[in-house]
Protein backbone atom coordinates (compact mmCIF):
# COMPACT_ATOMS: atom_id res chain seq x y z
CA UNK A 1 0.00 0.00 0.00
CA UNK A 2 1.40 3.42 -0.97
CA UNK A 3 0.80 5.54 2.13
CA UNK A 4 2.52 8.58 0.62
CA UNK A 5 -0.43 8.98 -1.76
CA UNK A 6 -3.14 8.03 0.70
CA UNK A 7 -5.62 10.78 1.50
CA UNK A 8 -7.42 10.32 4.79
CA UNK A 9 -8.89 12.27 7.67
CA UNK A 10 -6.74 12.26 10.80
CA UNK A 11 -7.52 13.64 14.26
CA UNK A 12 -4.67 14.44 16.65
CA UNK A 13 -5.76 14.70 20.30
CA UNK A 14 -3.16 15.99 22.77
CA UNK A 15 -3.30 18.89 25.22
CA UNK A 16 0.42 19.78 25.12
CA UNK A 17 1.03 22.36 22.33
CA UNK A 18 4.68 21.42 21.75
CA UNK A 19 3.96 17.70 21.73
CA UNK A 20 0.99 18.24 19.41
CA UNK A 21 3.17 20.25 17.03
CA UNK A 22 5.83 17.53 16.97
CA UNK A 23 3.29 14.78 16.41
CA UNK A 24 1.71 16.79 13.61
CA UNK A 25 5.07 17.06 11.81
CA UNK A 26 5.63 13.31 12.22
CA UNK A 27 2.11 12.56 10.99
CA UNK A 28 2.63 14.79 7.96
CA UNK A 29 5.80 12.85 7.12
CA UNK A 30 3.93 9.54 7.44
CA UNK A 31 0.82 10.70 5.53
CA UNK A 32 1.77 13.66 3.32
CA UNK A 33 -1.69 14.09 1.79
CA UNK A 34 -3.75 13.57 4.95
CA UNK A 35 -6.10 16.23 6.31
CA UNK A 36 -5.12 16.66 9.98
CA UNK A 37 -7.44 18.15 12.59
CA UNK A 38 -6.45 18.80 16.20
CA UNK A 39 -8.19 18.73 19.57
CA UNK A 40 -6.97 19.33 23.12
CA UNK A 41 -9.68 17.57 25.14
CA UNK A 42 -12.46 14.98 24.89
CA UNK A 43 -15.37 17.32 24.15
CA UNK A 44 -13.56 19.02 21.29
CA UNK A 45 -12.39 15.64 19.98
CA UNK A 46 -15.93 14.23 19.91
CA UNK A 47 -17.20 17.32 18.11
CA UNK A 48 -14.51 17.03 15.44
CA UNK A 49 -15.13 13.29 15.05
CA UNK A 50 -18.81 14.04 14.36
CA UNK A 51 -17.85 16.68 11.79
CA UNK A 52 -14.81 15.20 10.05
CA UNK A 53 -15.25 11.41 10.46
CA UNK A 54 -11.53 10.59 10.75
CA UNK A 55 -10.13 7.23 9.68
CA UNK A 56 -7.24 7.57 12.15
CA UNK A 57 -7.17 9.12 15.62
CA UNK A 58 -3.87 9.72 17.40
CA UNK A 59 -4.95 9.91 21.03
CA UNK A 60 -2.98 10.87 24.14
CA UNK A 61 -3.74 8.66 27.14
CA UNK A 62 -3.41 11.52 29.66
CA UNK A 63 -5.95 14.13 28.62
CA UNK A 64 -7.31 16.68 31.12
CA UNK A 65 -10.80 15.92 32.40
CA UNK A 66 -12.02 12.86 30.51
CA UNK A 67 -8.94 10.65 30.04
CA UNK A 68 -7.81 9.33 26.70
CA UNK A 69 -8.71 5.82 27.87
CA UNK A 70 -12.28 6.85 28.68
CA UNK A 71 -12.53 8.79 25.42
CA UNK A 72 -11.35 5.70 23.49
CA UNK A 73 -14.18 3.69 25.06
CA UNK A 74 -16.71 6.36 24.04
CA UNK A 75 -15.40 6.39 20.48
CA UNK A 76 -15.40 2.59 20.23
CA UNK A 77 -18.99 2.43 21.49
CA UNK A 78 -20.17 4.08 18.26
CA UNK A 79 -17.39 3.38 15.75
CA UNK A 80 -15.66 0.00 15.38
CA UNK A 81 -13.83 0.96 12.17
CA UNK A 82 -11.79 4.03 13.08
CA UNK A 83 -8.14 3.31 13.92
CA UNK A 84 -7.15 4.45 17.41
CA UNK A 85 -3.41 4.88 17.93
CA UNK A 86 -2.82 5.73 21.58
CA UNK A 87 0.32 7.46 22.83
CA UNK A 88 1.65 8.03 26.34
CA UNK A 89 4.72 9.46 28.00
CA UNK A 90 5.66 6.00 29.26
CA UNK A 91 4.72 2.45 28.30
CA UNK A 92 3.46 1.33 31.68
CA UNK A 93 2.21 -2.27 31.22
CA UNK A 94 -1.12 -1.61 32.93
CA UNK A 95 -1.71 1.44 30.72
CA UNK A 96 -0.92 -0.60 27.62
CA UNK A 97 -3.42 -3.28 28.65
CA UNK A 98 -6.07 -0.68 29.52
CA UNK A 99 -5.59 0.99 26.15
CA UNK A 100 -6.01 -2.29 24.30
CA UNK A 101 -9.06 -3.17 26.38
CA UNK A 102 -10.52 0.26 25.56
CA UNK A 103 -10.29 -0.57 21.87
CA UNK A 104 -6.93 0.87 20.81
CA UNK A 105 -5.57 -0.33 17.48
CA UNK A 106 -2.05 0.40 18.64
CA UNK A 107 0.04 1.84 21.44
CA UNK A 108 3.24 3.87 21.29
CA UNK A 109 5.43 5.60 23.86
CA UNK A 110 6.13 9.27 23.13
CA UNK A 111 9.81 8.57 23.66
CA UNK A 112 9.94 6.68 20.35
CA UNK A 113 11.13 8.17 17.06
CA UNK A 114 9.24 9.73 14.16
CA UNK A 115 10.12 6.62 12.17
CA UNK A 116 8.35 4.52 14.82
CA UNK A 117 5.24 6.70 14.47
CA UNK A 118 5.32 6.18 10.70
CA UNK A 119 5.48 2.43 11.24
CA UNK A 120 2.66 2.61 13.78
CA UNK A 121 0.40 4.63 11.47
CA UNK A 122 1.03 2.37 8.51
CA UNK A 123 0.47 -0.75 10.60
CA UNK A 124 -2.90 0.26 12.05
CA UNK A 125 -4.13 1.59 8.71
CA UNK A 126 -3.27 -1.84 7.28
CA UNK A 127 -5.77 -3.40 9.70
CA UNK A 128 -3.06 -4.72 12.03
CA UNK A 129 -2.32 -4.03 15.67
CA UNK A 130 0.82 -2.09 16.59
CA UNK A 131 2.77 -2.20 19.84
CA UNK A 132 6.05 -0.31 19.96
CA UNK A 133 9.10 -2.22 21.14
CA UNK A 134 9.06 -0.48 24.53
CA UNK A 135 5.42 -1.43 25.22
CA UNK A 136 6.00 -5.04 24.15
CA UNK A 137 9.02 -5.24 26.46
CA UNK A 138 7.03 -3.71 29.34
CA UNK A 139 4.25 -6.28 28.91
CA UNK A 140 6.74 -9.13 28.73
CA UNK A 141 8.60 -7.99 31.84
CA UNK A 142 5.39 -7.48 33.79
CA UNK A 143 4.09 -10.96 32.96
CA UNK A 144 7.45 -12.55 33.76
CA UNK A 145 7.49 -10.87 37.17
CA UNK A 146 3.87 -11.69 37.93
CA UNK A 147 2.76 -8.06 38.12
CA UNK A 148 -0.64 -8.90 36.65
CA UNK A 149 -1.32 -11.48 39.36
CA UNK A 150 -2.17 -15.12 38.77
CA UNK A 151 -5.33 -14.55 36.74
CA UNK A 152 -4.75 -13.45 33.11
CA UNK A 153 -6.73 -10.43 31.87
CA UNK A 154 -9.95 -11.00 29.94
CA UNK A 155 -10.17 -11.43 26.15
CA UNK A 156 -11.00 -7.74 25.73
CA UNK A 157 -7.26 -6.97 25.75
CA UNK A 158 -6.88 -9.00 22.54
CA UNK A 159 -7.65 -7.67 19.08
CA UNK A 160 -10.30 -9.48 17.04
CA UNK A 161 -7.57 -11.07 14.90
CA UNK A 162 -5.68 -12.21 18.00
CA UNK A 163 -8.83 -13.86 19.31
CA UNK A 164 -9.16 -15.71 15.99
CA UNK A 165 -5.55 -16.90 16.21
CA UNK A 166 -6.06 -17.89 19.84
CA UNK A 167 -9.06 -20.05 18.91
CA UNK A 168 -7.05 -21.89 16.27
CA UNK A 169 -4.06 -22.32 18.60
CA UNK A 170 -6.36 -23.69 21.28
CA UNK A 171 -7.74 -26.18 18.75
CA UNK A 172 -4.20 -27.40 18.10
CA UNK A 173 -3.58 -25.76 14.71
CA UNK A 174 0.03 -24.92 13.87
CA UNK A 175 1.37 -21.65 12.47
CA UNK A 176 1.30 -22.78 8.84
CA UNK A 177 -2.28 -24.05 8.96
CA UNK A 178 -3.51 -20.91 10.77
CA UNK A 179 -1.84 -18.75 8.12
CA UNK A 180 -3.64 -20.71 5.42
CA UNK A 181 -7.01 -20.57 7.18
CA UNK A 182 -6.81 -16.81 7.81
CA UNK A 183 -5.07 -16.04 4.51
CA UNK A 184 -2.18 -14.23 6.19
CA UNK A 185 1.53 -14.95 6.32
CA UNK A 186 3.09 -17.36 8.86
CA UNK A 187 5.19 -14.43 10.11
CA UNK A 188 2.01 -12.47 10.88
CA UNK A 189 0.56 -15.47 12.73
CA UNK A 190 3.75 -15.72 14.79
CA UNK A 191 3.55 -11.99 15.62
CA UNK A 192 -0.06 -12.43 16.79
CA UNK A 193 0.98 -15.44 18.87
CA UNK A 194 3.72 -13.46 20.59
CA UNK A 195 1.30 -10.61 21.33
CA UNK A 196 -1.25 -13.06 22.77
CA UNK A 197 1.32 -14.65 25.08
CA UNK A 198 2.64 -11.26 26.20
CA UNK A 199 -0.80 -9.80 26.91
CA UNK A 200 -2.14 -12.85 28.75
CA UNK A 201 1.05 -13.87 30.52
CA UNK A 202 0.61 -17.42 29.26
CA UNK A 203 3.58 -19.34 27.88
CA UNK A 204 2.26 -22.65 26.53
CA UNK A 205 -0.55 -23.93 24.31
CA UNK A 206 -2.12 -26.09 27.01
CA UNK A 207 -2.65 -23.02 29.20
CA UNK A 208 -3.98 -21.11 26.19
CA UNK A 209 -6.49 -23.88 25.57
CA UNK A 210 -7.69 -23.78 29.19
CA UNK A 211 -7.97 -20.00 28.94
CA UNK A 212 -10.00 -20.21 25.70
CA UNK A 213 -12.39 -22.75 27.23
CA UNK A 214 -12.79 -20.77 30.46
CA UNK A 215 -13.66 -17.58 28.56
CA UNK A 216 -15.98 -19.28 26.07
CA UNK A 217 -13.75 -18.75 23.05
CA UNK A 218 -13.95 -22.43 22.16
CA UNK A 219 -16.17 -25.32 23.22
CA UNK A 220 -15.24 -28.90 23.97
Amino acid sequence: MNFADRTCQVLLVDHHPLMRAGLRVALRAALPTAHIEEAVAAAEALAKIATHHPQLILLDVNLPGVSGLDLAKQIRATDRQVKLLMVAAEADPWTVLEALAAGASGFMAKTRSAECLTQAVQTVLSEKEFLCEVSRAALHQATQHGEFGHEPPGPAVLSSREREVLRYLAHGENTKSIASLLEISPKTVETHRQHILAKLGINNVAALTRYAIRHGLITV
